[in-house]
């Protein structure tokens, strides 16, 4: 069976799957070089339907995980949320449908929408040959639970799990919190509407610190830890004010909504610094969430959980979540934003639908590969800028280069999908030492002082860098790890500069032989089992999808060289 899913929001990600299996997962980014590409997926599809040799047509169904028109971001926040939006979002959920049928309050914004998004959908099926039979719905937090429940592989493993989603806002919910078991599926036992939303309030003061809400979160949380707690108790007092979890593990917001709330929040902490205010930011998040989390563990009396939605791609949290010892295992769906839902698109098809138990995600190298011929290409149209030398072993001569200081682009293999590096698309340096943090961030990265890198790992040194937690895996750079003193003093530019946690993935041989035998081979040479490891792409740009955009991000930077496929490629110099 062929099923596809497509999320045509923020971050746009199309999805295909065969026979229970996930074929290919990519976001309309790595093609437009948009960086969170809002709208319909066209090349996404066009991709996959050339890939695999199937048409539109002879997709036995498809699924758009939404009932309504997602918020585009780009639009939506610099207002941060209108109350139409506040109408449709909120009271679509926050009061029973009964109620507000009789009342006309948001049937007319739920109509609007629907008509304009199953319009362009429609239009787009109709060219391809999609009859609207196969065409499917799904609620957004149904999606993030699916891609997280199923992604882990509870179901297929048959065992009972609590999945909890959390986000800004999607078809009018910010939480959810359901139990599945082999004998019993799926029961919801908890929903809140976006007017609760944590995600928002994170967002909210995103924006207050004149950063980009829905994208520079990580920003905040990256600022934390410098902070001591004494000086952002002030603003913390705040935050707890304004939302709380109650005794039935509900977040309860006791403040404002949308432009009220960030009005409030620019009077409340007028007085506070902008690092404090991070700090209590993050602080106040992890209390809600952990303690949120701990009610519905202790209320099932379950020990394993899955966790999907925007709010789970803070790293911090999710280490401090997977820490809990009420909990045996906990999987953290990878780039869990709204371009996950595609994924539980497609794994609520192939539940409703018949299939056999779909497959858990086994790794996240789902997107395009790029031939010799494609490579060749790319290389000729720059010939004039560039030196080419193809090398049989190009993973071994990486690892020399790399082992002498240099700064390398690696694009390798089929793309990863998500917001996170894992070697295909990543520029890698030497860890040991604190100066190649600056080093990087001149040659390409600029990114804000405070903010970390990230390491890669061997997994059969990992334990000799982080201090392990049971029933987790760190394979997707999803949380942080305390780390030893060894790891502080051959990793300490993939360490946060002040608590020396590392945002790490480990690297197995089963799923990533080529970028495995690369650290292999670092570590022969140099006695360092890991790498600094960041994302390939110019600040504000998405990980590169092309050889030709891998090749214009290293002429547009100081990056010391590039390995496209088997090419070793430099910067010809300029005669002076």
């Amino acid at each position: 069976m062929n099923l596809l899913a497509i999320h045509d929001g923020h971050t746009a990600t199309a999805c295909f799957m065969r026979n229970g299996a996930v074929m290919a997962l990519v976001s309309e980014e790595r093609f437009t070089n948009v960086k969170n590409q809002s709208g319909f997926p066209h090349q996404a599809l066009e991709w996959i339907v050339s890939e695999f040799c199937i048409g539109l047509d002879e997709m036995d169904a498809i699924i758009i995980p939404h009932l309504v028109q997602p918020i585009d971001f780009a639009k939506t926040f610099s207002s941060h949320y209108s109350y139409r939006h506040l109408a449709l979002h909120v009271l679509s959920h926050a009061v029973p449908r009964r109620v507000l049928g009789a009342a006309k309050l948001v049937d007319p914004y739920v109509s609007l929408f629907r008509g304009y998004r199953n319009g362009v959908v429609r239009g787009y099926c109709a060219t391809h040959g999609i009859e609207p039979a196969r065409l499917h719905r799904q609620e957004h937090h149904a999606a993030h639970r699916y891609a997280a429940l199923y992604g882990a592989g509870y179901p297929q493993r048959g065992e009972a799990a609590l999945v909890f989603t959390l986000d800004g806002s999607g078809d009018g919910l910010s939480g959810t919190v359901a139990r599945w078991d082999p004998d019993q599926g799926h029961e919801l036992l908890s929903k809140r509407s976006s007017y609760h939303s944590l995600g928002d309030l994170y967002s909210q003061i995103t924006q207050l610190l004149g950063l980009r809400p829905g994208e520079h979160e990580y920003k905040v949380m990256g600022m934390a830890p410098y902070v001591r707690p004494e000086h952002s108790a002030p603003a913390y007092a705040v935050l707890c004010s304004y939302m709380r979890l109650n005794s039935r593990g509900e977040v309860v917001n006791d403040a404002a909504f949308g432009k009220a709330m960030l009005a409030r929040l620019r009077r409340d902490l007028r007085d506070e610094r902008f690092d404090n205010i991070a700090a209590a930011t993050q602080r106040h998040f992890e209390d809600i969430v952990i303690a949120w989390i701990k009610h519905w563990l202790t209320k099932t009396g379950l020990n394993r959980a899955a966790f999907g939605g925007g709010c789970f791609m803070n790293a911090r949290a999710n280490m401090l979540i997977a820490e809990l010892p009420e909990l045996s295992e906990a999987f953290f769906l990878p780039s869990c934003g709204d371009e996950s839902t595609a994924l539980g698109g497609a794994y609520y098809l192939a539940e409703t639908l018949g299939e056999a138990v779909p497959a858990p995600l086994a790794d996240l190298y789902l997107g395009p590969a790029h031939g010799e011929d494609e490579v060749v290409r790319a290389l000729e149209a720059a010939d004039s800028q560039i030196t080419t030398r193809r090398i049989d072993d190009i993973e071994a001569a990486v690892a020399k280069l790399l082992a002498e200081g240099m700064i390398v682009g690696r694009f390798s293999g089929r793309s990863e999908w998500g917001a996170r590096a894992l070697g295909q698309r990543s520029i890698l340096c030497r860890a040991d030492s604190a100066a190649n943090v600056s080093k990087l961030n001149k040659a390409i990265k600029m990114r804000d002082f405070w903010m970390p890198f990230a390491a890669s790992l061997l997994e059969e040194n990992a334990e000799q860098y982080l201090y392990p937690i049971a029933g987790v895996t760190g394979s997707y750079m999803t949380m942080t790890y305390k780390t030893t003193p060894l790891a502080q003093n051959h990793l300490i530019a993939g360490l946060h500069p002040f608590d020396h946690t590392c945002r790490a993935q480990v690297v197995s041989q089963e799923t990533s032989p080529s970028f495995h035998r690369l650290l292999t081979e670092f570590k022969r040479l140099t006695g360092i089992g890991g790498l600094l490891n960041t994302s390939f792409n110019l600040h504000g740009a998405p990980i590169v999808g092309a050889p030709a955009t891998a090749l214009d991000t290293l002429l547009n930077s100081d990056m010391d060289c590039l390995a496209l496929g088997n090419y070793l490629v430099t910067k010809r110099k300029v005669k002076k």
